[in-house]
């Protein structure tokens, strides 16, 4: 009898995220990423949109997944054995209709102009059941509506972070339905990130002070207190996009 060897198998993404080179370690809020990982589908065919230095398309590709990558600014990836395509997000993507089963957009949609426009392209590009995973700060938190009430703003959109890394398009979480009404998907699930909002200046919080982490982990993880909202999209060939109606006078 002839003992058939077995490939070990692939790492699981928790393990690679330990192994992540640190020039690609994650820029967002703290858990972001993780949130994201815990959403993911099996292996599949994935665009990676916003790109960035690749540290996402990194463990995405050693997890057994077939990984395109695209961004702005392809000058910055630098993940070894991968490649980055040129793309501005808030036009048309390159790829033919049906060529994903997964797209994911890690704080993406808050640097966009048009991020309707993005989530369109988005599904467009996903086989049926494929889905689109993005996040985005939750401006509808209770502190993001408190601090509006104050200023007239929201944590990470006042001016640092507009100048900075020109976050331009505050997402509320009626924007993305809407956005997935004007074609062919639904949201599928919402998750949230630990609570936790950045300093006056928009830089996140990955260090806390230990009295105040203490009390942040009473707070429930919704939409009144969690930092960074994930959305999960569903491509749903059977809806009908609502479509734009020309108004007359009467």
């Amino acid at each position: 009898m002839t003992m058939q060897t077995l490939a070990p198998p692939p790492p699981s993404l928790a393990q690679l995220v330990r192994e992540l080179p640190k020039p690609m370690e994650p820029q967002a809020a703290p858990r972001v990423w993780q949130m994201v990982l815990e959403m993911l589908p099996g292996p599949c065919r994935a665009l990676n949109a916003g790109a960035g230095r690749g540290g996402m398309s990194w463990l995405l590709d050693r997890a057994g997944y077939e990984v395109n990558s695209v961004d702005i600014h392809p000058d910055h990836f630098i993940a070894e054995g991968l490649s980055c395509e040129p793309a501005d997000l808030n036009r048309p993507l390159e790829f033919a209709d049906d060529s994903f089963d997964l797209v994911v957009a890690v704080e993406v949609l808050e640097h966009l102009e048009n991020p309707c426009q993005f989530v369109r392209e988005a599904v467009r590009v996903l086989r049926p059941g494929g889905q689109l995973i993005a996040t985005s700060p939750n401006v509808a938190s209770l502190p993001s509506r408190l601090l509006f009430l104050r200023q007239g703003l929201f944590p990470y959109f006042r001016e640092e972070s507009f100048r900075g890394c020109y976050h331009v398009t505050p997402i509320f979480p009626w924007v993305i339905e809407r956005c997935c009404s004007t074609t062919n998907a639904a949201v599928r699930e919402v998750r949230y990130s630990r609570p936790g909002w950045p300093m006056k200046n928009d830089v996140p919080r990955h260090w806390v002070r230990p009295v105040r982490r203490f009390f942040w982990k009473f707070l429930p993880n919704n939409h009144w207190f969690g930092e960074i909202t994930a959305y999960r999209i569903v491509k749903d060939p059977s809806r009908a996009p609502v479509t734009a109606v020309a108004q007359h006078d009467k």
